[in-house]
This record gives C-alpha cells, sequence and structure tokens, in this order.
C-alpha cells in the first residue's frame, strides 16, 4: 500500500493542466461575445445544456460511490475515490447554476408570458429560492459524505508516510483523532449519510429536471421526467467512468485492485443503467402516444416523427445510447477490453450530451418556429463544451492530485482474488 501511495498518485501534467485552463478561458469568451454580439438567446442555451450535464454528471458520479455503499458491493470499491473526485466540480457547478438564473429571460417564455394556471409555480422569485435551497442541502450532504470517506484515507496514508499530502491534508485532518477509531466513526457516519444522500439526489435531480429543462416548454409536463433525467446522470457518469478506469488501472500496483474482471462488472452496470434509461424512455413515450393529449403529444411529435427537424437525430440517438450499449457492452470479450469498451463509452458520453441538446434546443428554438439542430450547433455549442469539460477535468484532476486514488481505510477494499 505504501508503493501506491508513492507511485500512484493521479497528477495531471502542467502541459495539459495549461491546455484545460485555456479551454476554459476561451469559452468564458465566447460567453461573452455571445451576450453582446446579438446571439444572447443561443449562447444562454449551450450555457444551460452543459451546466445540466456536466453538473448532473458530477453529481451521478458521488452517486455511485453512494450506491457502492449502501450495497456494500466489494467489486466496486477501487473505483470509489475516482467516483468521489467527480465531485470535485459541485462547487463550479453551483455558481453555473446561478449563472443560468440571470439568462431566465432568454430561455423561459414563462418569466415574460406566465400561464395562469402554473404561476405559482413557474415564477422566477418561486423558482430561484427552491431550486439553491434545494441544491444547496444536496451539494452540503454530497461534502460531509465524501469527507467521511476521503478523512480516513488521508489519516492513514500519513501514518504510513509522514507528511504525505502536504498543507491540505494536514488542515484537513486538523482536529482529527486517533486514525484507527476515526475510521470507524466516519465509516459509521458514510452508512447513514449514503441512504440520506440517495433520496436527496432522486427528490433534488427531480426537481432540476423540471424546472430547469422541463419548464422551457411551460405547456408540457411529465411526471416520469425527473427519473429519467437523474437515471440519465448515472449513465453518463459510468460511460466517463468506463474511460477513466481504463487509464488509471495501468498505473503500477493498481491492475491488482482494478482487474479487468472488476472492470467488467462496471461495464455490466453501464449496460443495465443503459437498459433502464431507454425503458424510462419508452414508458414515457408509450404514455404520452397511446393519449394523445394536446398538451403533451407536440413535445414528442417535433422530436420524433418523419418530417421533422430532429427526426433523424432521435434515432441516432436511439441507436448510440441504446443499440450500442445493447450489443457492445453485451459480449464478454469486449467488455473485458477496456481499449475497445473506452471507445464505446466515449460516443455514449457525446450521445448523452445531444440527448440533452435535444431536450433543450427544440423548446425553445420551437417558440420561433425554427428548430433544425445543424443551425444551432457550431462554435458556441463546442467551445462551451470544452470549456465545461475542461473546468471538470481541472477540478478532478486537482481533487485526485490530494487524496489516495484507493479508498484504502475500507474494509472492503481488497486485490483480486480468483481472478476477480
Amino acid at each position: 500500500m505504501t508503493e501506491i501511495l508513492e507511485r500512484s498518485n493521479i497528477r495531471l501534467p502542467g502541459g495539459w493542466r495549461l491546455l484545460l485552463w485555456v479551454l476554459v478561458a476561451v469559452a468564458a469568451l465566447m460567453f461573452i461575445i455571445g451576450l453582446v454580439t446579438g446571439s444572447a438567446e443561443r449562447t444562454w442555451q449551450a450555457f444551460l445544456i452543459n451546466t445540466v450535464f456536466w453538473g448532473g454528471m458530477a453529481q451521478a458520479g458521488v452517486m455511485l460511490s453512494v450506491i457502492w455503499q449502501i450495497t456494500d458491493a466489494k467489486w466496486g470499491r477501487p473505483f470509489k475515490r475516482l467516483a468521489e473526485a467527480f465531485g470535485a466540480f459541485l462547487p463550479v457547478s453551483f455558481v453555473m447554476f446561478i449563472i443560468v438564473f440571470f439568462g431566465a429571460k432568454y430561455l423561459y417564455e414563462w418569466v415574460e408570458h406566465p400561464m395562469h394556471a402554473k404561476a405559482g409555480y413557474l415564477n422566477l422569485g418561486f423558482f430561484v429560492t427552491r431550486n439553491v435551497i434545494g441544491i444547496l442541502i444536496m451539494y452540503a450532504i454530497t461534502y460531509f459524505f465524501v469527507m467521511a470517506s476521503v478523512k480516513p484515507d488521508l489519516g492513514i496514508a500519513r501514518k504510513l508516510i509522514p507528511g504525505w499530502g502536504g498543507a491540505w491534508a494536514e488542515k484537513m485532518l486538523r482536529g482529527m483523532g486517533d486514525p484507527d477509531a476515526e475510521v470507524v466513526r466516519l465509516e459509521q457516519l458514510s452508512r447513514r449519510l449514503a441512504p440520506l444522500l440517495g433520496v436527496i439526489y432522486a427528490f433534488v435531480m427531480s426537481m432540476v429536471a423540471f424546472d430547469f429543462v422541463m419548464s422551457l416548454d411551460q405547456e408540457w409536463f411529465s411526471t416520469l421526467f425527473g427519473v429519467y433525467f437523474f437515471v440519465g446522470n448515472l449513465y453518463t457518469a459510468l460511460a466517463l467512468m468506463l474511460i477513466i478506469v481504463a487509464v488509471v488501472r495501468r498505473k503500477p500496483g493498481l491492475s491488482e485492485y482494478m482487474t479487468i474482471t472488476r472492470y467488467h462488472d462496471l461495464a455490466k452496470l453501464t449496460f443495465a443503467i443503459a437498459a433502464l434509461w431507454t425503458y424510462m424512455i419508452f414508458s414515457q413515450y408509450l404514455v404520452i402516444w397511446y393519449s394523445t393529449l394536446p398538451e403533451e403529444a407536440p413535445y414528442l411529435i417535433v422530436r420524433s416523427l418523419p418530417g421533422t427537424p430532429w427526426y433523424y437525430m432521435f434515432w441516432a440517438l436511439f441507436c448510440v445510447l441504446f443499440l450500442l450499449p445493447f450489443v457492445g457492452l453485451m459480449p464478454r470479450t469486449v467488455c473485458r477490453n477496456p481499449v475497445l469498451t473506452s471507445v464505446i463509452a466515449g460516443v455514449m458520453l457525446i450521445g448523452q450530451w445531444f440527448a440533452h441538446y435535444m431536450l433543450v434546443v427544440p423548446s425553445i428554438q420551437g417558440r420561433h418556429g425554427g428548430g433544425n439542430w445543424h443551425v444551432y450547433f457550431g462554435a458556441p455549442e463546442i467551445l462551451l463544451t470544452l470549456g465545461f469539460g475542461g473546468a471538470f477535468f481541472l477540478c478532478f484532476f486537482t481533487f485526485m492530485g490530494r487524496v489516495p486514488v484507493l479508498p484504502i481505510s475500507d474494509k472492503h477494499l481488497c486485490k483480486s482474488w480468483h481472478g476477480r
């Protein structure tokens, strides 16, 4: 374990870090240019897509650790710290959600032309208040959950290697008692926080889905939309995890913990979540198609019927986000090949971004009689997405550079046994 602590820290080379900062700076410049050159609506549109995409994925990454904690799953423990590192983006994500409020009049028709029947819920004051409170509560519990997981590892790491982690680790451990006793106390805290965070995640992410995305079309509603949204976040986080784990497990000593069989298990979980996510879509589609209510049907007609601007993208996403994982992640040989699985996961990750894109753009541009995707996809969307991605990975690597790559205090962490 001492060798892993010394040799397997995940640190981003200076050149790559500089590149990520450049992407963030270019995205910020693109955002400002878009606002001052008459493209405010399109700029806010791209900003909203990336806020819900990257913010949702960051929270869902931590939820993978929550799932492994609740279920006592041994196979997922080597990936636990990587999943928790997604949460390093959450403070940035909170700022991005706050910024979206300033573009509300460009995004949400109900700000200036509210429906009387929904005005009690869809009004800017209540919109801001409930989301700020809800997201703050979820992020606060997430912070305490991650700290309860990280602090025992930092204590053990500094016990094995005096001074490990430097000033940051010393600051985090200030006031902490004996590492062995703290492991027990914080493990119990994690067990209490995990189910609570699971419930809060489902509730708050459903509210985010309803408020930030579904209310773009204030006439449309769906009670399944929240479930579809937070399951989709898990799908996105798992796709990125497959890529990250495929790279990280090459570091010295880690392949004994992140074995190929456990990687296969991660791919199988991704397959299962992809199937569940598709089932959510089908359930929603079937009910709306069968009822043919005028306030529900247009939402799907615009996106899925022949002759509409989004028809081909709808079926392309069906192939990428359901058929590809269904066919690609089912064979054992593929799931045990990290390179090939990473390629599939990369395509799925891009597909999930476009799934968010297709939820947002038709609702906004459809008010003006437009909505062809190629008209509203170009430099603003690409540069803002790269900027958000740059910020996400800067946060991820900053976190991983300060903590042990493996949860060394976790009683369920173990090396390979009988090929597992």
